[in-house]
Parts: C-alpha cells; sequence; structure tokens
C-alpha cells in the first residue's frame, strides 16, 4: 500500500459549495438549508417528543435537501445515503429518529423532483460537510462532497504509511493491550478490557435490560480501542473486526456481538481520520478467550492477535514472553500460600488451554497439595483453595508464602 496524501488535496475539489446543485450519477442534488444546534434540537422535539437528545460530544443537524432524477429509471433516495463529518472526520449516517415533515425517503420518477429533511451528528458544526454515498448505486461514481456551512471543507489529516507491520501476526506471539497494530488499512491499538458485570455496570439501557445474570452478560468481553483509517478513501470499521480467540488463533464461535457501552467503535472515517470506542461480544461458559483476534476483512484478510492484559480472564497465566519455567520456590505439600495478584486463573491441568475452575481474588490463600509441574512454559503448583476447598493448578509466578 501507498502512503495517503492529505484529505483535503485529495478531496476539496469535490465539495459543493452551500446551496450549490450538483450532478452525481442519476441525481442533481441541492443542500436546500441547514438548522445546528439548539434550532436542530427544538426541530427534533416538535417531529416527536420521544426523540433523543445528540450523543455526548456532538450536535445535531437537521438539512433539507432537494433532488432531481436525471436518469431514465425510477430511484430510490434515503437518508442513509448521507453522512456528515466535522473536524474529526468520522461519518455519521442519519439517526434512527423521527424526522421532521418531510422527511428525505421516496422513490423518483425520471425527470421528477423531491425534497426533505434528513437529521445527522457531527463534532463541530462550524465545519460540517455532508457526504452522498447511496449503497444502491454501488461504488464511487456517483458520491459526493457538499458543505453544510459557507467555505467548509474536508478535515484535513497528516499523510500516514498504509504498510501493515508484523506486531501481532502470530498468536504465539501476540501483541499486548496499548501496543499498535497495522493490517489491511487499519491502524488499531486495544486500549482497555472489560468483563461480565464490569461491562454491564457502564452499558445502556439496551444492554442492562438483559439483566446482570444474563449468561450472554457474565461471559461478555468488551474491548475498548482506537482507530485509524490508512485506506486512501472513506471506509466503515465494524466492530466484527475483533474476536475472541484461544491460543491456536481459532475464534471462538457463537460470541454475538452486543450493544454495550457507548460510544461504539463502528463507525465510517475519512481517509486519516481516527477514533474510538468500544465493542462488545457476548460468550458462553464454555469460552476461554486467550487472545483478541483482530481482522477487518473476514476474507482474504489479514490477521492480528492481541492478549487480554493483566485484569483479564488470562490474568493467571504467566508473561507470554517469559518462555523459560520459572525456579520452583521452595514448597512442600501442605505449606499455606497467597495469591500476589488479581483474577489469578485456578486451572483444572497445569495448562494455560485448559478449564478456568476459578478466578482468584488478590490474597486468596491457597494450600499446596501436590508436586510442581512445569508445563507450557510455565511452573504450576497443584492447590486447594481455602475457603471453596476447589482444587487446581495455578502459575507459580503468581504465588507468595505466608509467613507465620
Amino acid at each position: 500500500m501507498v502512503a495517503l496524501q492529505d484529505v483535503s488535496a485529495i478531496d476539496s475539489a469535490i465539495v459543493h459549495p452551500l446551496g450549490e446543485a450538483a450532478t452525481l450519477g442519476p441525481w442533481t442534488i441541492t443542500v436546500l438549508e441547514v438548522v445546528s444546534g439548539e434550532e436542530a434540537a427544538s426541530l427534533l422535539l416538535q417531529a416527536n417528543s420521544e426523540n433523543p437528545p445528540a450523543p455526548e460530544g456532538q450536535v445535531f443537524l437537521c438539512v433539507r435537501i432537494g433532488v432531481r432524477n436525471i436518469g431514465d429509471v425510477s430511484r430510490a433516495i434515503q437518508m442513509v445515503d448521507f453522512a456528515a463529518t466535522g473536524g474529526d472526520g468520522v461519518l455519521r449516517r442519519t439517526q434512527a429518529i423521527m424526522m421532521p415533515d418531510p422527511m428525505l425517503q421516496s422513490v423518483v420518477e425520471p425527470g421528477a423532483s423531491t425534497e426533505g429533511w434528513i437529521a445527522v451528528t457531527v463534532d463541530d458544526p462550524s465545519v460540517a460537510t455532508l457526504w452522498f454515498d447511496s449503497s444502491l448505486l454501488g461504488g464511487s461514481w456517483a458520491d459526493g462532497f457538499f458543505a453544510l456551512v459557507d467555505g467548509a471543507t474536508l478535515p484535513a489529516f497528516d499523510a500516514v504509511a498504509a504498510n501493515d507491520t508484523d506486531a501481532g501476526v502470530d498468536p504465539r506471539a501476540p501483541a499486548a493491550i496499548g501496543e499498535t497494530v497495522t493490517v489491511d488499512g487499519w491502524e488499531i491499538a486495544i486500549a482497555q478490557v472489560l468483563y461480565g458485570t464490569d461491562i454491564f455496570d457502564i452499558a445502556d439501557f439496551r444492554y442492562q435490560a438483559l439483566g446482570p445474570t444474563n449468561s450472554w452478560v457474565v461471559g461478555a468481553v468488551a474491548v475498548h480501542a482506537s482507530v485509524r483509517n490508512l485506506n486512501p478513501f472513506p471506509a466503515f470499521f465494524s466492530d466484527i473486526t475483533f474476536e475472541l480467540a484461544d491460543f491456536s488463533g481459532e475464534a471462538w464461535d457463537h460470541t454475538p456481538t452486543m450493544t454495550g457501552p457507548e460510544p461504539d467503535v463502528s463507525q465510517e472515517y475519512l481517509p486519516g481520520a481516527s477514533g474510538e470506542g468500544w465493542a462488545t461480544f457476548g460468550g458462553l461458559s464454555y469460552n476461554d478467550p486467550q487472545l483478541i483476534k483482530v481482522q477487518p476483512f473476514k476474507v482474504g484478510g489479514g490477521a492480528r492477535y492481541v492478549i487480554f492484559d493483566g485484569l483479564q480472564p488470562v490474568a493467571g497465566d504467566a508473561d507470554a514472553a517469559d518462555e523459560s519455567p520459572a525456579e520452583p520456590l521452595d514448597l512442600a505439600t501442605g505449606d499455606v500460600v497467597e495469591t500476589t495478584e488479581d483474577l489469578v486463573n485456578l486451572r483444572s491441568e497445569a495448562s494455560i488451554g485448559s478449564t478456568i475452575i476459578e478466578e482468584l481474588a488478590l490474597g486468596t490463600q491457597l494450600e499446596i497439595s501436590g508436586d510442581a509441574v512445569d508445563a507450557d512454559g510455565y511452573t504450576w503448583r497443584l492447590v486447594i483453595v481455602t475457603d471453596t476447598a476447589n482444587e487446581g493448578y495455578v502459575v507459580q509466578d503468581f504465588l507468595a508464602p505466608i509467613e507465620n
């Protein structure tokens, strides 16, 4: 892949001035009126008192658009054919809300015209532009940008290289939380991972309606990621880029995407633009997520792997970068120890791929019940949990003797 040029140098010529008709494929399109901020919010509340407010950090724009079908067949025009951006380069499409009358949604006969309202949100209405990109037409031959304020142009971003990097390419040597991976035109860094009820506590009403004991909620995993579009064209980043996988690199089945915390990382981005947000997945009791598989294109695309950080379900396994077994502690059967980190995994076998019996809190008291075992590059101790009587294996790096 080649380095991108400055976005404004690529696309500024196709930003049509406010009020000027533009011919785009079979359409002549004109932005007739733009209402923003509190006035736009008021207009939407008049349309329906149940319309929600704009998301945090964004402002509503109500845009009245006129279109004329200059082709020779009937064409459909709809609100989702348009997306707007401010200064951040994130392209946001029409919200799922009730529009002022008339809304832009109709089939237009050859030679006929129509007009209607759409509603979009942007981070900065003072530099807002609108993108026409009809999925019904296919390709980019009829795409175009419109200024939503006088003199607006597309936001400019620094040139970036789009070459794939090797970080995380092998599931046996995954990238770390916070480390940037570059694959198939996207630069991606996972900054945080949440699990189970921690997601429930910050999710919205749609997620919380499932209840905290729902099996999908209990086994859920959410990742907060920053992404950057390195492609030389506007592109959509989907939350299904992320999958939960084991150390073989195989993704777990039956881990559906869920409506988790806001903001959602799934957005459309201009070339060079970046954003951040959450992707959330439901899990079942037999899932043992060890890696996050990052694959923007599911057919023919590359993949990268990121290991969960120390607060996640694999926290009880030793540092993957240290492949040599640790020196055995001077422990004997019957000795009492405690965990030195939070969420240490108690496993059914001395293996990083075995079932997790229990996640042990910091300071959990254990009794050594068997000899040390070296496996998967780590030294394991067979232990019994004092409080629960559960028996299993723990990586010895997370144990310390309790002084009498």
